[in-house]
């Protein structure tokens, strides 16, 4: 592996930025996939929801390589994956950790593979978040290599490959266990452990040693196909658990040993379950698209037993992958696949019914939520869209327009990497492009 390093320049500035870079992790850092808790919540205050007109980025990186990453944040220091491809046709994944200026630090080379590995026409290139933790940053390939980075360095420490070491099997369109897509899953890391699911008849999830990337536990009692969705914590009944959208089902799995706690049958389909769930009290929230829908599951403890049981199932929310977000008992997110035959969704967590529905006023998009407010990037014109989060129905509050489109757009090109803020700064990316905002209110 090849590891880029910036050049140098003073030394003081060099033990200035490790210093910087060591530092405890600050409340509103965004280390991992969808934030500090995973459901695409930011506790910041203070920021803008209205923007003028000739709303600019404090900075803006153009060569991310292609690829759906979207950026972790800690200390204003941004880590994302991406890819490049070579002359030869093959692609060259790496992850890139850019300074609080938007200076390249390092570039790291994680992994190679062929064109044509995935079976799509949306583009190669990496699609996980990194986590960062402990000094480390944990990432997953679109080939599904596993793979943990020194966060001040670059410097690779261990490498695995899901399918080669594991037995991955990922479900591919109409549930063919092929990569049609590409591996999506953000790794979670829980104390000593990296979280990941392969899916096969190994077992569906693994744990890892963080320092060495050995194994821990697989799951061998869940063998369900791997989806495009991330693993979440859960506490039921004191018993901490890993709870992971499979191709098939809903699962949790105890977090000490693996062990299959738990099943429950929600809406899923045969082409991509992509959103990641949401656990809230005793109940998971589960959605996915294609016409899916989405559903509610309720998980009680009975002595050393656990049963899920599911409460609705409907088709208020068909959420492709932009996600959805809980807030005071409701749900916000974009239902269908294309703007022209979805809508932004406000529903009734307890009910699963429809609060409102907005389908003219704004296209689809990914969503994440500060502030009392929704902010959604549109997924065909790069877009950002501030609306109220209230179930009073579809407010905006004001927009921007990323400046530049990428022009390496594959053949079907959305802007599908998500929204990320972070101690008062925006990000959004579209493929090699990213832009870096301060939203504070006072600047």
């Amino acid at each position: 592996m090849r590891l880029f390093q910036r050049p140098s320049g003073a030394a003081t500035f060099l033990v200035t930025t490790l210093i910087l870079m060591t530092a405890a992790t600050q409340a509103a850092d965004w280390p991992q996939w969808q934030g500090p808790n995973r459901n695409s919540i930011s506790a910041e205050t203070g920021l803008r929801s209205t923007f003028p007109e000739d709303f600019k980025p404090v900075w803006s990186f153009k060569d991310c390589g292609i690829g759906y990453s979207a950026p972790a944040v800690v200390n204003d220091y941004a880590y994302l994956l991406g890819a490049d491809k070579q002359e030869n046709g093959d692609y060259t994944e790496f992850v890139l950790a850019l300074d609080p200026s938007g200076k390249q630090l390092w570039k790291q080379e994680v992994a190679h593979y062929k064109e044509g590995i995935m079976l799509t026409k949306w583009g190669h290139g990496p699609r996980s978040t990194p986590s960062i933790a402990d000094g480390r940053l944990f990432g997953l390939g679109a080939n599904g290599d596993l793979f943990a980075l020194d966060q001040k360095t670059g410097k690779l420490l261990w490498k695995a490959n899901l399918r080669e070491a594991y037995g991955s099997m990922l479900s591919g369109a109409r549930g063919k266990p092929e990569n049609t897509w590409g591996y999506c899953e953000s790794p979670l890391v829980d104390g000593n452990h990296v979280i990941c699911t392969p899916g096969g008849e190994q077992g569906s999830v693994v744990a890892l040693d963080i320092a060495t990337g050995k194994l821990v536990w697989q799951s061998k009692e869940l063998t369900d196909p791997c989806s495009y969705s991330s693993t979440v914590i859960a506490d039921f009944g004191g018993v901490k658990q890993y709870v992971v959208l499979t191709a098939k089902q809903l699962a949790g799995v105890r977090a000490a040993d693996g062990k299959l706690l738990w099943t429950a049958e929600v809406p899923v389909n045969e082409v991509a379950v992509i959103p990641t769930p949401i656990v809230t009290g005793n109940r998971v929230y589960t959605t996915c698209d294609y016409d899916a829908g989405c559903g509610l599951v309720e998980v009680k403890q009975d002595g050393d037993q656990f049963t899920a049981k599911v409460l609705y199932k409907n088709k208020t929310m068909s959420n492709h992958h932009g996600g959805v977000v809980l807030i005071d008992g409701k749900i916000y997110g974009w239902t269908g696949k294309t703007t022209s035959r979805g809508r932004w969704v406000c529903q009734d967590l307890e009910t699963g019914e429809s609060v409102w529905m907005e389908g003219r006023a704004a296209p689809a998009g990914a969503v994440m939520a500060a502030d009392g407010h929704l902010y959604c990037f549109t997924q065909d014109d790069g877009v950002l869209v501030c609306i109220e989060a209230t179930p009073k129905g579809f407010k905006e509050t004001g927009r921007f327009t990323i400046p530049q489109r990428t022009e390496k757009q594959s053949i079907l090109g959305k802007v599908w990497a998500r929204p990320v803020i972070s101690n008062g700064r925006l990000y959004l990316r579209d493929q090699d492009l990213l832009f870096c905002y301060d939203i504070k209110q006072d600047s």
